[in-house]
């Protein structure tokens, strides 16, 4: 397959014809007053007559006509290619999302009611230096009788500092970025997945991930399933009391949570149980004489079937916190696994989970691993990367959907063991607030888009 990069510009004419320099009509095996389909997204082909030009530089010049019936929103470099008897311009890709201002993706100053965060800033102001459309858009922004997308817009070059608003055919591949779980239930989403689908775009990070379905994925895979402390899905009292007796820390877990919500942490005493827990911005203690106590506090008002029994592990400590790292994976243009930053964060005082949001603190994960292993620091590094790479790629096997990033959440015990607790598909951007990776959130921005660009040139 030929692809090449070219830069697009507009002639003022009224019939459907492209330039192109002779040496890119060799290379696309293409004739002079030849006419051909001219691809762009999923929704839009038309037929165009060939013309060759003088020109010795690697651009297309395009009628105002064709840029008109397309709906070519600027012109821009972009990637040429032969498709089905004819040509595709392209990529044009689609960040899917619920949240139109972007709250939950980070701060934003609202300007205009367009307006979307400095999350879609910081992943939309790479397409300015790739080949490609790149724009934001949520289900209310689609016309389902003309296939067309109302698309968001973040291009300072172009546009200095605010959002532009253009019409788009529907993407070649989208990137879903919908926020929590209710939102990806909506049928407007699952609309947008099948239709999609239907149509032969390629969809990646499909789905929230559920604990217990990532368990069972991994567990016929030797190398990754001893990554994971024991668990059991809809824990029985009986159930709590074999784990309590097996394990000094038990945890009991939503097994579709995220943010560290709903978790409890059982810890045996000499004479009882500690039950740790958190409401609201409280963190709870109880101690009780009996494990009959403890499971029926928990699962007063919850279903046990919505719930993970998992094994605690000792992990290593700051300050007398206990510390897990947030390990940032991505796929690179080649489609190749990257770890991208290690983040680590320490549990705040009382605290059952180590998310900043109950009071977890972001340290500087290298200077801490040196600090507590000391000239070994650097294995652990590579223990630490080989055992995400070697997670994230089992996962995307057995997932059969393509994936371009994933968030773990590991942790290290007393004896230098890797445990994994959670692999997140739509992992935050919370630890890339630590001057010490902040220049790697950048780079993973970038690699989302480059993944894009892969999967649309596949």
């Amino acid at each position: 397959m030929t692809i090449l990069s070219v830069n697009i510009k507009i002639a003022n004419m009224e019939q459907d014809m492209i330039f192109f320099p002779n040496n890119i009509l060799g290379q696309l095996k293409l004739k002079p007053n030849q006419s051909v389909p001219l691809y762009f997204g999923l929704t839009e082909k038309i037929m165009v007559k060939v013309k060759s030009s003088k020109s010795t530089q690697n651009e297309l010049v395009i009628s105002s006509s064709i840029k008109n019936k397309i709906n070519l929103p600027f012109t821009t470099k972009l990637i040429l290619k032969k498709e089905d008897g004819g040509i595709r311009l392209g990529p044009v890709i689609g960040i899917l999302t619920t949240d139109l201002r972007g709250s939950k993706f980070g701060g934003y100053t609202a300007k205009t009611k367009n307006h979307f965060g400095d999350f879609f800033k910081g992943l939309l102001i790479h397409g300015e230096s790739l080949p490609v459309y790149y724009f934001v858009f949520t289900p209310d922004r689609i016309n389902w009788n003309t296939r067309k997308i109302q698309g968001i817009f973040y291009h300072p070059q172009l546009y200095g500092d605010t959002w532009k608003e253009f019409t788009m055919p529907f993407p070649d591949v989208i990137y879903n970025r919908v926020p929590n779980r209710q939102a990806e239930r909506n049928f407007q989403i699952e609309r947008i997945k099948s239709e999609h689908e239907r149509m032969g775009g390629k969809l990646f990070n499909y789905d929230f991930f559920n604990k217990w379905d990532i368990y069972q994925l991994l567990d016929s895979e030797a190398n990754v399933k001893n990554f994971f402390p024991e668990t059991y899905i809809n824990p029985s009292l009986n159930t709590l009391q074999q784990m309590a007796d097996k394990h000094p820390i038990v945890y009991l877990k939503p097994a579709s949570g995220s943010l560290g919500l709903g978790i409890y942490k059982v810890r045996k005493l000499e004479n009882g149980y500690n039950l740790q827990y958190r409401i609201g911005t409280q963190n709870k203690s109880l101690t009780y004489s009996q494990l009959s106590a403890v499971y029926k506090t928990v699962f007063s008002q919850k279903n046990p079937r919505n719930y993970l029994i998992q094994q605690g592990v000792n992990l290593i400590k700051f300050k007398e916190r206990p510390v897990d790292f947030r390990i940032q994976l991505h796929k690179n243009r080649e489609n190749q696994w990257n770890l991208i930053a290690i983040g680590a964060k320490a549990a705040g005082a009382g605290s059952v989970t180590t998310h900043i949001r109950t009071g977890g603190t972001l340290l500087d994960s290298i200077k801490f691993l040196k600090q507590t292993y000391g000239e070994k620091a650097g294995a652990v590094v590579n223990q630490i990367k080989n055992a995400s790479i070697q997670i994230a790629k089992a996962v995307e096997e057995k997932s059969g959907k393509p994936l371009g990033e994933l968030g773990l959440d590991i942790g290290i015990d007393d004896h230098q063991r890797i445990w994994l607790f959670e692999v997140n598909s739509k992992p935050g951007r919370s630890i890339f607030k630590h001057p010490s990776i902040k220049k790697a959130g950048n780079l993973a921005s970038r690699y989302i888009l480059e993944y894009a660009i892969y999967l649309a040139n596949k």
